[in-house]
């Protein structure tokens, strides 16, 4: 899941500064996409199309709430209904609806933060402060919760919960070990966001960020690709010699592709690094690899539609993208899936279940982008402010406060725990943004500026 993103601009200030002095003309040296007019435009393009309200964009604040939302809606009323649990593995999930929706807008919004005129090492502070620091608060607190018995935590994290508790700190626990070593069951999400991250700072570093629509592409013909491949291919039960081997080369190829294409050592070095990381975690995803590629395509689908907003392809090119996006989507589920007993409920689930779910994502970015000149209800925008810690905290109310066992003034004991959770989940967001979200960001946003304000060149002396 993304986390809100900054709407300022400090590139425009620093080149009426410094105009053409800043910082220099080689974007890749400075660590800026283009030349620094061009980094401007794109942006203010956007800003230009777009309601904000504090400087941000109203549109992705509201989609950000009805993901979090869906997705706390969906977790509650899978614990307390065992009809909804059926419906949402046979019909519509609201849990996967709500994380693909966090998916195309992470695709929409990163790649242009990235693209600001900030370093990558700036990029990386900003993405650092606004992440890590809540997440280990949550982690460290289902710790404190499970010791008083209040949170439980699965068996395979249990098995060897010191080494677990490392792989899950880092945030992409979900490549590192079995779905059943995590701490916060949603977080899986969050290790697909990082290694996009990555994967976007190496295409920044490559001069490839922008050929957006060729990788969306590329991406969405994955999807039927990934059915040959191998899952978890470095640590999991089927991984053996072969299959470290082609992590490795594949991992050196896409290295060595980056670094050639990078414009100085040190950012081949940094394109090194990246996909040395990035590469092997995505071949240990632990499955199914179609869904990966799925998850993947449609955060590139969103960058196409950030592409048409500014104004750097056209509309039709990049409807036309987006529609057959969802085509594929639907068709390659149409003909690879099959139609399963799902052994959690028993229902029998059809081919149709995650297409549909996923699509309807797709559908409702799409109507918000279409309506990003108007203004969205405030209640709104607030649950999209707080949507991370939404999204993490929820998991910590689920398990710390045990379900209503009798009715009160005629409501059940059901409806009494979906209220208490709901509302509880939300008081609980609210506390920790103002708490620790938020502070850190800040505290992130300072720190890229005294970053941006060390690289910056001194003024020339007038003769």
């Amino acid at each position: 899941m993304v986390a809100p993103v900054a709407q300022s601009c400090p590139v425009a200030t620093k080149i009426a500064t410094y105009g053409s002095s800043w910082p220099c003309s080689n974007y890749l040296r400075c660590g800026v996409t283009k030349s620094d007019e061009a980094v401007i435009d794109p942006v203010v393009r956007v800003e230009e199309k777009v309601r904000t309200r504090g400087g941000r964009f109203e549109f992705l604040d509201a989609l950000r709430g009805l993901a979090a939302s869906a997705v706390v809606i969906g977790h509650c009323g899978e614990r307390l209904w065992p009809e909804y649990a059926r419906f949402s593995s046979s019909h519509f999930g609201a849990g996967m609806f709500g994380v693909f929706v966090f998916f195309i807008v992470s695709g929409f919004i990163i790649p242009a933060s990235l693209e600001r005129g900030r370093s990558l090492a700036a990029f990386w502070v900003g993405r650092f402060f606004r992440l890590f620091p809540l997440f280990w608060g949550c982690l460290i607190a289902a710790m404190i919760l499970h010791s008083v018995g209040r949170f439980s935590l699965q068996s395979g994290f249990l098995a060897d919960p010191a080494w677990h508790m490392i792989t899950n700190a880092t945030m992409v626990q979900f490549f590192l070990g079995a779905p059943n070593t995590q701490v916060i069951g949603a977080a899986w999400t969050l290790s697909y966001e990082l290694v996009f991250y990555l994967f976007v700072s190496l295409l920044f570093l490559g001069g490839l960020n922008r050929r957006s629509v060729p990788l969306a592409v590329l991406a969405i013909g994955s999807i039927v690709a990934a059915l040959f491949l191998p899952v978890a291919m470095v640590n999991g039960p089927d991984a053996n010699l072969v299959s470290r081997l082609m992590v490795v080369v594949v991992t050196v190829a896409v290295a060595v592709f980056f670094a050639r294409r990078a414009a100085t050592r040190r950012s081949a070095g940094a394109a090194v690094l990246l996909a040395s990381i990035a590469v092997p975690l995505v071949l240990n995803q632990p499955g199914p690899s179609a869904y990966s590629a799925t998850i993947f395509a449609t955060m590139l689908v969103g960058t196409v539609l950030y592409r048409m907003t500014a104004g750097e392809i056209g509309t039709m090119l990049g409807w036309g993208m987006f529609g057959f996006a969802a085509c594929v989507i639907l068709g390659f589920k149409f003909v690879v899936e099959q139609p399963h007993l799902d052994p959690a409920t028993g229902v029998w689930v059809p081919w149709w279940k995650e297409a549909v779910t996923m699509v309807c994502a797709y559908l409702l970015f799409g109507a918000a982008l279409l309506l990003r000149r108007y203004s969205f209800p405030r209640p709104l925008l607030f649950l999209g402010r707080i949507s991370f810690s939404l999204y993490l905290m929820h998991a910590l109310v689920l398990g710390a406060i045990n379900p209503w066992t009798t009715s009160v003034l005629g409501i059940s004991a059901a409806w009494l725990t979906w209220c208490t959770w709901v509302i509880g989940s939300i008081a609980l967001a609210t506390l920790t943004y103002h708490t620790i979200e938020k502070p850190f960001h800040n505290l992130g946003r300072r720190l890229m500026d005294k970053m941006d304000a060390g690289a910056r060149p001194a003024p020339t002396p007038v003769a």
